[in-house]
């Protein structure tokens, strides 16, 4: 027996609340890679590559997921995606004691939220009319910021007193509350194929040939690689930051600080999405680009400031990033046909959590060369380089907007 929850009102709460849950795993290794790095003897560049594993198994696990939500529903594509990371955390908690084990294993957790992201907006997208369906998109999306704020929350207190084997329970139990509910509050529908299009769900040619499409796809990219470059290594950050005020912050302290920046962008997500629906939505994310880069180059500054600016500083900064996550895939959504909106959002994805799978591996090289996580001048390289996300992603709209060739 299935509740009715077709309506907006009903749907999209229980959508969010089940996507939240399903990232209770995500800060697992951002949080305890302070504490690895000592007890595995890891390189920057290595936990670099372990934080860009998880984007990797995303990036291979999104054709797959998304693309097939045009020809399935994305209800069942979802639970899919809980299994898979559910194999992930079952790793950490039985089995990783070093870096190759998380090599192997944390991809799977990236792959799970390959089928729970965007086949979660595909469950919204299936069940709402074009006029609610825009409206949902910076509420859904959003809720990745308060869900992977909350997973900040709660490794950074369960780091005071228990193990990573710990954190990876607490995650298989979150996911299998979010299987739960969608097994039991969202009524499953057929999906409605348009009989003139013959398109094998992971043909995505016809995307790459709508350049409006690919212009909010490929900002995507540049976005998402300052946006997981930056969350990879922000508690690392603070840590360093905390390490140099008197007295220290604490690892509890931190988290909670990283978690509460990481749910205000939320709001800054939303709040980006409102602003480019009601205007041009081009021109908006332009001067976010243009924006969050000035507003980068300030809190690489920040660094050598007391604690309490440079947090300030770094708290707008992750602000700004946000403004245009909502906008971009909203975009995408709004510039795609029904009958290739799985795919439009499959290459979006890829191409986004591409950018979000080198963001870590690169910082870890730049701290790396310019002298390792306890120097000033490699965070303040660190930062720079994070926001070249933003500088592109200016360059990317700059660039279609003068183009004459938008339409599709």
């Amino acid at each position: 027996m299935f509740f009715d929850v077709k309506q907006k009102s009903i749907l999209l709460p229980t959508v969010c609340i089940s996507s939240i849950l399903s990232l209770v795993s995500f800060a697992l290794w951002p949080v305890f890679l302070i504490e690895l790095r000592h007890s595995w003897a890891l390189s920057n560049i290595e936990i670099g590559l372990i934080s860009g594993a998880y984007f990797f198994g995303y990036v291979i696990a999104t054709p797959l997921f998304v693309g097939f939500t045009d020809k399935f529903d994305a209800k069942w594509i979802f639970i899919c995606g809980c299994i898979v990371a559910t194999i992930g955390n079952l790793g950490f908690l039985f089995i990783v004691e070093g870096f190759w084990g998380a090599m192997i294993f944390w991809p799977f957790v990236g792959a799970g939220l390959a089928g729970t992201y965007m086949p979660g907006l595909q469950i919204l997208n299936a069940r709402l009319k074009d006029t609610e369906r825009i409206s949902a998109v910076p509420w859904y999306t959003s809720c990745f910021g308060i869900g992977t704020g909350l997973s900040y929350f709660i490794m950074g207190n369960i780091i005071e007193k228990f193990n990573y084997h710990f954190a990876a329970a607490l995650s298989l139990l979150g996911l299998s509350l979010s299987m739960v509910i969608i097994i039991s509050l969202v009524q499953p529908i057929p999906i409605l194929i348009n009989s003139t299009i013959d398109r094998h769900p992971l043909d995505f040619r016809p995307v790459f040939k709508r350049s409006r499409s690919m212009s909010y796809i490929l900002a995507y990219g540049a976005h998402t690689f300052e946006l997981f470059a930056y969350r990879s290594w922000s508690v690392a950050l603070f840590f360093f930051l905390g390490t140099k005020s008197s007295p220290t912050l604490s690892m509890t302290t931190i988290t909670s600080i990283v978690s509460l920046i990481t749910l205000t962008g939320m709001i800054a997500s939303i709040l980006g999405a409102k602003v480019a629906q009601k205007y041009n939505r081009n021109d908006v994310i332009i001067l976010i680009g243009l924006s969050s880069f000035l507003v980068a180059i300030f809190a690489a500054i920040s660094v050598n400031t007391i604690l309490v600016l440079a947090i300030i500083i770094l708290w707008i900064y992750n602000f700004f990033i946000m403004l245009d996550s909502g906008a971009l895939t909203a975009g995408a959504i709004e510039s795609s046909d029904p009958d290739i909106r799985g795919a439009v959002l499959a290459v979006h994805s890829v191409v986004g959590f591409t950018g979000g799978a080198l963001g870590g591996p690169l910082i870890g090289l730049i701290l790396d060369h310019f002298g390792g996580e306890t120097s000033e001048v490699a965070w303040r390289c660190a930062l720079i380089f994070m926001g070249l996300g933003s500088l592109i992603v200016f360059l990317i709209q700059l660039r279609f907007r003068s183009s004459k060739n938008l339409k599709d």
